[in-house]
Protein backbone atom coordinates (compact mmCIF):
# COMPACT_ATOMS: atom_id res chain seq x y z
CA UNK A 1 0.00 0.00 0.00
CA UNK A 2 1.48 3.46 -0.87
CA UNK A 3 1.79 5.98 2.16
CA UNK A 4 0.34 8.91 2.62
CA UNK A 5 2.51 12.23 1.63
CA UNK A 6 2.35 12.70 5.61
CA UNK A 7 3.89 9.50 6.44
CA UNK A 8 6.64 9.65 3.59
CA UNK A 9 7.96 12.97 5.11
CA UNK A 10 7.58 11.64 8.81
CA UNK A 11 9.68 8.81 7.38
CA UNK A 12 12.18 11.10 6.01
CA UNK A 13 12.66 12.92 9.33
CA UNK A 14 13.29 9.47 11.38
CA UNK A 15 15.08 7.71 8.41
CA UNK A 16 16.12 10.66 5.65
CA UNK A 17 17.50 13.89 6.09
CA UNK A 18 14.63 16.27 7.00
CA UNK A 19 15.55 18.41 9.87
CA UNK A 20 13.78 17.04 13.06
CA UNK A 21 12.28 19.59 15.25
CA UNK A 22 12.36 19.55 18.77
CA UNK A 23 8.90 18.38 19.24
CA UNK A 24 9.93 15.45 17.42
CA UNK A 25 12.93 14.56 18.77
CA UNK A 26 12.92 11.05 21.17
CA UNK A 27 16.38 10.90 23.17
CA UNK A 28 17.05 12.74 26.51
CA UNK A 29 20.45 12.77 28.22
CA UNK A 30 19.75 9.39 29.22
CA UNK A 31 19.28 8.11 26.41
CA UNK A 32 22.09 9.62 24.31
CA UNK A 33 24.05 8.44 26.96
CA UNK A 34 23.31 4.92 26.63
CA UNK A 35 23.55 4.84 22.87
CA UNK A 36 26.82 6.26 22.75
CA UNK A 37 27.96 4.09 25.48
CA UNK A 38 26.96 1.42 23.78
CA UNK A 39 29.85 1.62 21.00
CA UNK A 40 31.63 1.67 24.51
CA UNK A 41 30.90 -1.28 25.72
CA UNK A 42 31.32 -3.58 22.48
CA UNK A 43 34.02 -5.68 22.19
CA UNK A 44 36.26 -3.73 19.78
CA UNK A 45 37.11 -1.44 23.10
CA UNK A 46 38.37 -4.76 24.23
CA UNK A 47 40.22 -5.23 21.27
CA UNK A 48 41.99 -1.85 21.62
CA UNK A 49 42.99 -2.09 25.39
CA UNK A 50 44.22 -5.74 25.32
CA UNK A 51 45.99 -4.39 21.72
CA UNK A 52 47.91 -1.21 24.06
CA UNK A 53 48.33 -3.44 26.81
CA UNK A 54 51.02 -5.41 24.87
CA UNK A 55 52.90 -1.82 24.38
CA UNK A 56 52.79 0.27 27.79
CA UNK A 57 52.55 -0.97 31.28
CA UNK A 58 49.92 0.05 33.79
CA UNK A 59 50.70 3.96 34.41
CA UNK A 60 50.95 4.87 30.67
CA UNK A 61 47.86 3.18 29.36
CA UNK A 62 45.39 5.04 32.02
CA UNK A 63 47.18 7.93 31.14
CA UNK A 64 46.98 7.60 27.82
CA UNK A 65 43.56 5.99 27.86
CA UNK A 66 41.81 8.84 29.65
CA UNK A 67 43.99 11.31 28.91
CA UNK A 68 43.62 11.53 24.72
CA UNK A 69 40.05 9.79 24.93
CA UNK A 70 38.47 12.53 26.50
CA UNK A 71 40.50 14.94 25.06
CA UNK A 72 39.44 13.97 21.18
CA UNK A 73 35.40 13.09 22.83
CA UNK A 74 35.30 17.02 23.47
CA UNK A 75 35.90 17.82 19.42
CA UNK A 76 33.36 14.94 18.65
CA UNK A 77 30.77 16.62 21.41
CA UNK A 78 31.46 19.82 19.48
CA UNK A 79 30.31 18.88 16.40
CA UNK A 80 27.25 17.20 18.47
CA UNK A 81 26.01 20.33 19.21
CA UNK A 82 25.67 21.43 15.44
CA UNK A 83 23.72 18.38 14.50
CA UNK A 84 21.36 18.87 18.15
CA UNK A 85 21.12 22.79 17.40
CA UNK A 86 19.51 22.64 13.84
CA UNK A 87 18.22 19.06 13.85
CA UNK A 88 20.51 17.67 11.26
CA UNK A 89 23.41 15.35 10.36
CA UNK A 90 26.56 16.73 10.85
CA UNK A 91 27.12 15.94 7.00
CA UNK A 92 24.63 18.00 6.07
CA UNK A 93 26.15 20.86 7.53
CA UNK A 94 29.47 19.65 6.10
CA UNK A 95 28.07 20.63 2.78
CA UNK A 96 28.73 24.35 4.02
CA UNK A 97 32.75 23.38 4.57
CA UNK A 98 33.03 21.23 1.80
CA UNK A 99 30.73 22.04 -0.73
CA UNK A 100 28.18 19.78 -2.33
CA UNK A 101 30.07 17.34 -4.34
CA UNK A 102 32.62 17.97 -1.65
CA UNK A 103 31.28 16.45 0.99
CA UNK A 104 30.40 13.32 -1.33
CA UNK A 105 34.00 12.67 -1.24
CA UNK A 106 34.52 13.26 2.11
CA UNK A 107 31.41 11.08 3.36
CA UNK A 108 32.90 8.44 1.15
CA UNK A 109 36.59 8.41 2.52
CA UNK A 110 34.96 8.29 6.08
CA UNK A 111 32.46 6.27 6.12
CA UNK A 112 33.82 2.91 3.67
CA UNK A 113 36.44 2.25 6.17
CA UNK A 114 35.08 2.54 9.11
CA UNK A 115 32.98 -0.59 8.64
CA UNK A 116 35.92 -2.51 9.66
CA UNK A 117 35.19 -1.65 13.38
CA UNK A 118 31.68 -3.66 12.71
CA UNK A 119 33.93 -5.84 11.01
CA UNK A 120 36.01 -6.15 14.44
CA UNK A 121 33.10 -5.96 16.53
CA UNK A 122 31.45 -9.33 14.38
CA UNK A 123 34.62 -11.32 14.54
CA UNK A 124 35.20 -11.11 18.31
CA UNK A 125 31.34 -12.35 18.52
CA UNK A 126 31.67 -14.70 16.07
CA UNK A 127 35.44 -16.36 18.45
CA UNK A 128 33.44 -16.20 21.59
CA UNK A 129 30.45 -18.23 20.80
CA UNK A 130 33.00 -20.57 18.74
CA UNK A 131 35.31 -21.14 22.38
CA UNK A 132 31.97 -21.82 23.99
CA UNK A 133 30.92 -24.13 22.05
CA UNK A 134 34.14 -25.77 22.75
CA UNK A 135 34.11 -25.74 26.12
CA UNK A 136 30.52 -27.72 26.00
CA UNK A 137 32.20 -30.23 24.13
CA UNK A 138 30.96 -28.83 20.62
CA UNK A 139 34.19 -28.29 18.92
CA UNK A 140 34.15 -26.66 15.14
CA UNK A 141 36.87 -25.74 12.95
CA UNK A 142 38.54 -22.19 12.81
CA UNK A 143 37.34 -21.38 9.98
CA UNK A 144 33.83 -21.65 11.03
CA UNK A 145 34.07 -18.26 12.91
CA UNK A 146 33.63 -16.05 9.88
CA UNK A 147 30.31 -17.67 9.04
CA UNK A 148 28.98 -17.55 13.12
CA UNK A 149 30.38 -13.83 12.98
CA UNK A 150 27.98 -13.01 10.20
CA UNK A 151 24.40 -13.81 12.48
CA UNK A 152 26.03 -10.83 14.34
CA UNK A 153 25.84 -8.71 10.89
CA UNK A 154 22.14 -10.52 10.29
CA UNK A 155 20.82 -9.86 13.66
CA UNK A 156 22.12 -6.64 13.81
CA UNK A 157 20.60 -5.34 10.81
CA UNK A 158 17.64 -6.76 11.77
CA UNK A 159 16.88 -3.86 14.68
CA UNK A 160 18.23 -1.33 12.59
CA UNK A 161 15.69 -1.73 9.86
CA UNK A 162 13.15 -1.22 12.29
CA UNK A 163 14.65 2.50 13.41
CA UNK A 164 15.65 4.36 16.17
CA UNK A 165 13.10 3.48 18.74
CA UNK A 166 14.10 -0.25 18.07
CA UNK A 167 17.49 0.59 18.48
CA UNK A 168 16.64 2.75 21.80
CA UNK A 169 14.76 0.15 23.44
CA UNK A 170 17.03 -2.16 23.18
CA UNK A 171 19.89 -0.71 24.39
CA UNK A 172 18.00 0.58 27.56
CA UNK A 173 17.95 -3.39 28.55
CA UNK A 174 21.85 -4.42 27.25
CA UNK A 175 23.76 -1.67 27.94
CA UNK A 176 23.42 -1.80 31.91
CA UNK A 177 23.16 -5.22 31.53
CA UNK A 178 27.21 -5.44 30.04
CA UNK A 179 28.16 -2.61 32.28
CA UNK A 180 27.89 -5.70 34.99
CA UNK A 181 30.16 -7.81 32.79
CA UNK A 182 32.64 -5.11 32.90
CA UNK A 183 32.63 -4.64 36.50
CA UNK A 184 32.56 -8.70 36.42
CA UNK A 185 35.94 -8.58 34.34
CA UNK A 186 37.45 -6.08 36.61
CA UNK A 187 36.55 -8.00 40.00
CA UNK A 188 38.38 -11.07 38.10
CA UNK A 189 41.37 -9.01 37.11
CA UNK A 190 41.57 -7.68 40.94
CA UNK A 191 41.31 -11.04 42.44
CA UNK A 192 44.02 -12.66 40.01
CA UNK A 193 46.63 -9.54 40.84
CA UNK A 194 46.94 -6.06 43.14
CA UNK A 195 47.36 -3.08 41.19
CA UNK A 196 50.73 -2.63 42.49
CA UNK A 197 51.46 -6.26 40.53
CA UNK A 198 49.97 -5.07 37.72
CA UNK A 199 51.42 -1.67 37.69
CA UNK A 200 55.22 -4.19 37.86
CA UNK A 201 54.00 -6.28 35.01
CA UNK A 202 55.79 -6.07 31.21
CA UNK A 203 53.83 -5.22 27.97
CA UNK A 204 55.04 -7.96 25.96
CA UNK A 205 56.42 -6.02 23.35
CA UNK A 206 58.18 -3.59 25.44
CA UNK A 207 61.61 -4.94 24.38
CA UNK A 208 60.88 -4.08 20.72
CA UNK A 209 61.60 -0.29 21.40
CA UNK A 210 65.13 1.09 22.46
CA UNK A 211 63.17 3.81 24.49
CA UNK A 212 60.12 4.51 26.46
CA UNK A 213 58.59 6.95 24.74
CA UNK A 214 58.00 5.30 21.47
CA UNK A 215 55.81 3.39 22.56
CA UNK A 216 53.64 5.33 24.64
CA UNK A 217 53.67 7.99 21.79
CA UNK A 218 52.21 5.22 19.95
CA UNK A 219 49.90 4.23 21.94
CA UNK A 220 48.26 8.01 22.10
CA UNK A 221 48.30 8.16 18.48
CA UNK A 222 45.37 4.58 18.37
CA UNK A 223 43.68 6.03 21.22
CA UNK A 224 43.64 9.22 19.44
CA UNK A 225 42.63 7.73 15.85
CA UNK A 226 40.25 5.52 17.28
CA UNK A 227 38.13 8.19 19.31
CA UNK A 228 38.23 10.12 15.84
CA UNK A 229 37.07 7.47 13.97
CA UNK A 230 33.47 7.90 15.43
CA UNK A 231 32.89 10.96 13.48
CA UNK A 232 30.63 9.50 10.64
CA UNK A 233 27.78 8.50 13.50
CA UNK A 234 27.45 12.02 15.75
CA UNK A 235 24.83 14.19 14.39
CA UNK A 236 22.47 11.24 12.91
CA UNK A 237 22.24 10.93 16.82
CA UNK A 238 22.38 14.01 18.62
CA UNK A 239 19.82 15.00 16.07
CA UNK A 240 17.47 12.77 17.99
CA UNK A 241 18.12 14.43 21.32
CA UNK A 242 15.70 16.93 22.40
CA UNK A 243 18.08 19.68 23.98
CA UNK A 244 22.02 20.84 23.42
CA UNK A 245 23.00 20.65 26.73
CA UNK A 246 22.55 16.60 27.43
CA UNK A 247 23.23 16.37 23.77
CA UNK A 248 26.94 17.22 24.59
CA UNK A 249 27.35 15.75 27.82
CA UNK A 250 25.99 12.33 26.55
CA UNK A 251 27.74 12.40 23.69
CA UNK A 252 31.04 13.21 25.61
CA UNK A 253 30.40 11.18 28.19
CA UNK A 254 29.69 8.06 26.28
CA UNK A 255 32.35 8.73 23.50
CA UNK A 256 35.12 9.67 26.12
CA UNK A 257 34.67 8.02 29.79
CA UNK A 258 32.58 4.98 28.90
CA UNK A 259 34.53 4.27 26.34
CA UNK A 260 38.23 4.77 27.94
CA UNK A 261 36.86 3.02 30.95
CA UNK A 262 36.17 -0.25 28.74
CA UNK A 263 39.62 0.30 27.00
CA UNK A 264 41.27 0.44 30.15
CA UNK A 265 39.35 -2.98 31.32
CA UNK A 266 40.63 -4.80 28.34
CA UNK A 267 43.96 -3.01 29.06
CA UNK A 268 43.70 -4.62 32.69
CA UNK A 269 43.39 -8.01 31.43
CA UNK A 270 45.39 -8.22 28.37
CA UNK A 271 48.19 -7.36 30.92
CA UNK A 272 47.31 -9.83 33.13
CA UNK A 273 46.93 -12.45 30.64
CA UNK A 274 50.45 -11.73 29.35
CA UNK A 275 51.60 -12.26 32.49
CA UNK A 276 49.98 -14.98 32.70
CA UNK A 277 49.86 -17.05 29.43
CA UNK A 278 52.94 -14.86 27.64
CA UNK A 279 50.63 -14.52 24.58
CA UNK A 280 48.34 -11.66 23.47
CA UNK A 281 44.77 -11.75 24.68
CA UNK A 282 42.22 -9.29 23.14
CA UNK A 283 39.06 -11.39 23.34
CA UNK A 284 36.52 -11.31 26.64
CA UNK A 285 35.77 -14.45 26.47
CA UNK A 286 38.86 -16.05 26.27
CA UNK A 287 40.05 -14.12 29.79
CA UNK A 288 36.93 -14.97 31.76
CA UNK A 289 36.80 -18.53 30.78
CA UNK A 290 40.67 -18.22 31.95
CA UNK A 291 40.36 -16.47 34.73
CA UNK A 292 36.76 -17.67 35.54
CA UNK A 293 35.64 -20.80 34.32
CA UNK A 294 33.31 -22.33 31.84
CA UNK A 295 30.43 -20.61 33.97
CA UNK A 296 31.67 -17.24 33.43
CA UNK A 297 32.49 -17.95 30.12
CA UNK A 298 29.32 -19.00 28.96
CA UNK A 299 27.73 -15.64 30.87
CA UNK A 300 29.84 -13.22 29.32
CA UNK A 301 29.25 -14.81 26.00
CA UNK A 302 25.29 -13.66 26.68
CA UNK A 303 26.24 -10.30 27.34
CA UNK A 304 28.84 -9.61 24.78
CA UNK A 305 26.77 -11.26 22.21
CA UNK A 306 24.10 -8.86 22.54
CA UNK A 307 26.17 -5.83 23.11
CA UNK A 308 27.66 -7.04 19.82
CA UNK A 309 24.27 -6.82 18.11
CA UNK A 310 23.47 -3.75 19.64
CA UNK A 311 26.54 -2.08 18.57
CA UNK A 312 26.02 -2.96 14.92
CA UNK A 313 22.11 -1.98 14.57
CA UNK A 314 23.25 1.48 16.17
CA UNK A 315 25.82 1.75 13.53
CA UNK A 316 23.88 0.45 10.23
CA UNK A 317 21.10 3.21 11.60
CA UNK A 318 23.24 5.86 11.55
CA UNK A 319 25.45 5.56 9.40
CA UNK A 320 22.51 4.83 6.90
CA UNK A 321 20.80 7.96 7.50
CA UNK A 322 24.37 9.93 6.88
CA UNK A 323 24.83 7.88 3.80
CA UNK A 324 21.23 9.37 2.59
CA UNK A 325 22.87 12.71 1.93
CA UNK A 326 24.05 11.38 -1.05
CA UNK A 327 21.02 10.65 -2.53
CA UNK A 328 17.62 11.37 0.21
CA UNK A 329 15.34 9.33 -2.22
CA UNK A 330 17.45 6.48 -1.48
CA UNK A 331 15.68 3.77 0.76
CA UNK A 332 16.44 3.88 4.43
CA UNK A 333 16.40 0.10 4.30
CA UNK A 334 18.20 -0.66 1.05
CA UNK A 335 21.27 1.48 1.93
CA UNK A 336 20.95 -0.61 5.63
CA UNK A 337 21.01 -3.55 3.96
CA UNK A 338 24.58 -2.67 1.47
CA UNK A 339 26.26 -1.47 4.37
CA UNK A 340 25.50 -4.78 6.29
CA UNK A 341 26.36 -6.86 3.44
CA UNK A 342 29.50 -4.52 3.09
CA UNK A 343 30.42 -5.54 6.88
CA UNK A 344 29.52 -8.98 6.46
CA UNK A 345 32.14 -9.39 3.28
CA UNK A 346 35.15 -7.80 5.31
CA UNK A 347 34.32 -10.15 8.09
CA UNK A 348 34.66 -12.60 5.67
CA UNK A 349 37.38 -11.39 4.08
CA UNK A 350 39.60 -10.86 7.74
CA UNK A 351 42.07 -8.36 6.97
CA UNK A 352 41.22 -5.83 9.02
CA UNK A 353 41.24 -8.30 12.09
CA UNK A 354 45.01 -8.90 10.51
CA UNK A 355 46.14 -5.04 9.82
CA UNK A 356 44.90 -3.54 12.79
CA UNK A 357 47.40 -1.13 12.96
CA UNK A 358 46.69 0.06 9.68
CA UNK A 359 43.27 0.51 9.37
CA UNK A 360 43.18 2.81 12.87
CA UNK A 361 45.62 4.63 10.77
CA UNK A 362 43.01 5.25 8.30
CA UNK A 363 40.52 6.13 10.57
CA UNK A 364 43.00 9.02 12.13
CA UNK A 365 44.40 10.57 8.59
CA UNK A 366 40.82 10.80 7.63
CA UNK A 367 39.05 11.81 10.00
CA UNK A 368 41.20 13.92 12.21
CA UNK A 369 41.18 16.41 9.25
CA UNK A 370 37.65 16.43 8.89
CA UNK A 371 36.79 17.29 12.49
CA UNK A 372 38.94 19.91 12.25
CA UNK A 373 37.76 21.65 9.59
CA UNK A 374 33.97 20.97 10.69
CA UNK A 375 35.27 23.12 14.12
CA UNK A 376 37.27 25.43 12.31
CA UNK A 377 34.57 26.33 10.09
CA UNK A 378 31.51 26.42 12.18
CA UNK A 379 32.83 27.91 15.72
CA UNK A 380 35.98 29.74 14.42
CA UNK A 381 34.81 30.99 10.76
CA UNK A 382 31.15 31.43 10.54
CA UNK A 383 30.77 32.16 14.26
CA UNK A 384 27.85 29.29 14.46
CA UNK A 385 26.44 30.95 11.23
CA UNK A 386 24.98 29.21 8.94
CA UNK A 387 22.01 29.28 5.78
CA UNK A 388 19.96 26.33 6.50
CA UNK A 389 17.64 26.30 3.75
CA UNK A 390 21.18 26.63 1.27
CA UNK A 391 22.22 23.51 3.29
CA UNK A 392 18.93 21.87 1.36
CA UNK A 393 18.89 24.00 -1.82
CA UNK A 394 21.49 21.99 -4.09
CA UNK A 395 20.37 24.21 -6.98
CA UNK A 396 19.97 27.27 -5.49
CA UNK A 397 21.94 27.52 -2.62
CA UNK A 398 24.77 29.02 -2.06
CA UNK A 399 27.61 26.77 -0.97
CA UNK A 400 28.62 25.32 -4.56
CA UNK A 401 31.77 26.90 -4.17
CA UNK A 402 33.97 25.83 -7.29
CA UNK A 403 31.93 23.47 -9.09
CA UNK A 404 30.49 21.84 -6.08
CA UNK A 405 33.73 22.00 -4.26
CA UNK A 406 35.19 24.20 -1.49
CA UNK A 407 38.99 24.70 -2.82
CA UNK A 408 40.24 25.93 0.74
CA UNK A 409 38.64 23.69 2.83
CA UNK A 410 40.22 20.87 0.00
CA UNK A 411 43.46 22.14 0.27
CA UNK A 412 43.60 22.34 4.34
CA UNK A 413 42.49 18.40 4.17
CA UNK A 414 45.74 17.99 1.87
CA UNK A 415 47.49 19.58 4.56
CA UNK A 416 46.67 17.78 6.76
CA UNK A 417 47.00 14.71 5.62
CA UNK A 418 50.67 15.34 3.97
CA UNK A 419 51.88 16.09 7.73
CA UNK A 420 50.33 13.20 8.74
CA UNK A 421 52.36 10.89 6.28
CA UNK A 422 55.47 12.94 6.84
CA UNK A 423 55.00 12.07 10.77
CA UNK A 424 54.41 8.96 11.16
CA UNK A 425 54.79 5.58 8.56
CA UNK A 426 51.25 3.44 8.89
CA UNK A 427 52.61 0.40 7.54
CA UNK A 428 55.75 -0.23 9.85
CA UNK A 429 53.88 1.73 13.02
CA UNK A 430 57.07 4.20 12.99
CA UNK A 431 57.42 7.52 13.73
CA UNK A 432 59.25 9.64 10.84
CA UNK A 433 60.67 13.02 13.35
CA UNK A 434 60.21 14.56 16.20
CA UNK A 435 57.35 16.05 15.57
CA UNK A 436 55.34 12.96 16.28
CA UNK A 437 56.25 12.44 19.77
CA UNK A 438 54.78 16.65 20.82
CA UNK A 439 51.88 15.51 18.72
CA UNK A 440 51.05 12.37 17.46
CA UNK A 441 50.48 12.03 13.68
CA UNK A 442 46.66 11.92 14.37
CA UNK A 443 46.79 14.97 16.35
CA UNK A 444 49.30 16.92 14.19
CA UNK A 445 46.76 16.21 10.96
CA UNK A 446 43.82 18.07 13.06
CA UNK A 447 46.00 20.77 14.35
CA UNK A 448 47.11 21.61 10.38
CA UNK A 449 44.07 21.49 9.11
CA UNK A 450 42.62 23.59 11.74
CA UNK A 451 45.07 26.05 11.08
CA UNK A 452 45.31 26.17 7.63
CA UNK A 453 41.75 26.61 6.99
CA UNK A 454 41.00 29.28 9.32
CA UNK A 455 44.15 31.07 8.30
CA UNK A 456 43.20 30.77 4.86
CA UNK A 457 39.62 31.73 5.29
CA UNK A 458 40.74 35.11 6.92
CA UNK A 459 42.53 36.15 4.08
CA UNK A 460 40.51 38.66 2.32
CA UNK A 461 40.61 38.35 -1.19
CA UNK A 462 39.19 34.23 0.14
CA UNK A 463 36.59 35.55 2.65
CA UNK A 464 34.46 36.07 0.29
CA UNK A 465 34.81 32.64 -1.17
CA UNK A 466 34.54 30.95 1.99
CA UNK A 467 31.25 32.76 3.69
CA UNK A 468 29.23 33.09 0.27
CA UNK A 469 26.33 33.45 2.75
CA UNK A 470 26.98 37.05 3.40
CA UNK A 471 26.10 38.12 -0.07
CA UNK A 472 24.41 35.23 -1.94
CA UNK A 473 21.88 33.31 0.44
CA UNK A 474 19.14 35.41 0.39
CA UNK A 475 17.51 34.11 3.15
CA UNK A 476 17.87 34.49 7.23
CA UNK A 477 21.60 33.20 8.54
CA UNK A 478 21.08 31.28 11.93
CA UNK A 479 22.55 29.99 14.66
CA UNK A 480 19.25 29.23 16.43
CA UNK A 481 18.08 25.84 16.95
CA UNK A 482 14.85 24.99 15.08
Amino acid sequence: MQLSIESQVNNEVVYGIIPMKKGERIYNFFDILLVTGGYAIATWCYYQGGHIATMVGLKEFLTSTFGIISLGGILLALIGIIGCRYGIDHWIYARAVFGYKGVFAILFLAIVPVWGWYAINAQMYGLSIWRILAEVGLPLSEGWVAYIALTCVIFGWWIAIRGPVAVKMATRIMVPSLFLVGVLILILVFSNASLSELSRMEPLYASSYDDLKTPYMLVNEWNLAFVFAWLPAIGVLTRLVKRERPACWGTWLGYSVIMAGFIVLGAFTGLLMGDMVGEVSTDPTEWLLHLGGPALGILSLIFIGVANITTMAIGLYSMSVSTKILKPVWSYRVVASIWAAWTGILVLWGGVWVYYETFIAIAGVICGPVIALIIADYFVVRRQKVSVRSLFSLKTGCYNFTGGFNIISAVAFVLGVISYFLTYDPITFMPKNQMFYYFTATGLATIVSFVSYVVLAYIPGLRSYVLPENKACGDIVTSKAN
